[in-house]
C-alpha cells in the first residue's frame, strides 16, 4: 500500500500513519483484517473519508483519519491504549506519532495499583454480594451473570498484576493465557468458571469456588512487591 505525504505550511510533513490490530501484533489469519490509522494536522485535508472499509488484494482494510492535536487533548480509553501499545509506526517524519504514543500509552505505577485494587473490589462485589443477593431473590440467571462479570474483572486484574494494559473483551482470555504470572491451573479455573450446566444454586456455588480460587491467587500476588523488569 502506497504511503502519502501531504505537506502543510512551511513545507513540513503534515501526516503520519501506523497500523494496529492483529497484523501489528504478529497475529494474523484468514479471519483478521488490516487496521490503519492516519494522524494529520488539524486543518489539513487529505481528500479521503475519515473512516472507510475497503478490500485490498483480497484483504479487508479498515482505516481512519485522526487529528493529531485532538488526540493530544483527548483522553484515551484503556482499550485504545492497549491497541496502540502494539501499533507499528510506518510513516512518522517528524516523530509526532512516537511522541503521542509515549505520552498516551504507558501504564503508570500509581494507576496500575489503583486499577488493580478497583478490579479486585468490584470482583468481590459481583461474585459474592451481588450474586448472592440475586440468588436469594430467586433470579439465578442474574446471579450466574454476576459470577461471569466477576471472572472478567479478575482476568483484567491479571493484566494489571503483570504490569500490563488491559485488552478489549474480544482478546481478554486469549491474551491472558500469554501472561508471565498466572495461576498454574489458570485454564482449568477459567473452564470451571465459564461452564454452566444449569441455572441452579449448586452450579452457582461451583462456579463461585473457581472464581474464588483465582481471586485468592490475585490477592496474594497483589500483596507482594512487583518483580523487577
Amino acid at each position: 500500500m502506497q504511503r502519502s505525504s501531504p505537506r502543510g505550511s512551511g513545507g513540513r510533513e503534515s501526516s503520519a500513519s501506523c497500523s494496529w490490530g492483529a497484523l501489528a501484533r504478529g497475529y494474523f489469519d484468514e479471519y483478521s483484517d488490516i487496521d490503519i490509522v492516519v494522524f494529520k494536522r488539524k486543518g489539513v485535508r487529505l481528500g479521503v473519508p475519515r473512516e472507510r472499509e475497503l478490500e485490498y488484494k483480497g484483504f479487508l482494510v479498515d482505516y481512519e483519519v485522526r487529528d493529531y492535536e485532538d488526540e493530544l487533548r483527548r483522553p484515551w480509553s484503556m482499550e485504545e491504549r492497549w491497541t496502540f501499545s502494539h501499533a507499528v509506526v510506518h510513516y512518522d517524519p517528524e516523530g509526532r506519532v512516537a511522541k503521542l504514543l509515549k505520552r498516551k500509552v504507558p501504564l503508570r505505577e500509581g494507576e496500575r495499583r489503583r486499577l488493580l485494587r478497583e478490579s479486585l473490589s468490584w470482583a468481590a462485589w459481583y461474585g459474592w454480594d451481588f450474586a448472592e443477593t440475586w440468588a436469594r431473590r430467586g433470579d439465578l440467571a442474574s446471579a450466574h451473570y454476576c459470577v461471569t462479570v466477576a471472572l472478567s474483572l479478575l482476568v483484567r486484574a491479571l493484566f494489571l498484576l503483570n504490569g500490563q494494559l488491559v485488552p478489549p473483551d474480544k482478546w481478554l482470555l486469549s491474551e491472558a493465557a500469554k501472561l508471565g504470572r498466572l495461576p498454574p491451573n489458570f485454564a482449568e479455573i477459567v473452564r470451571e468458571a465459564l461452564l454452566v450446566r444449569d441455572l441452579t444454586r449448586e452450579e452457582l456455588e461451583r462456579r463461585k469456588a473457581a472464581v474464588a480460587e483465582l481471586r485468592a491467587w490475585l490477592e496474594a500476588g497483589a500483596a507482594q512487591p512487583r518483580p523487577a523488569t
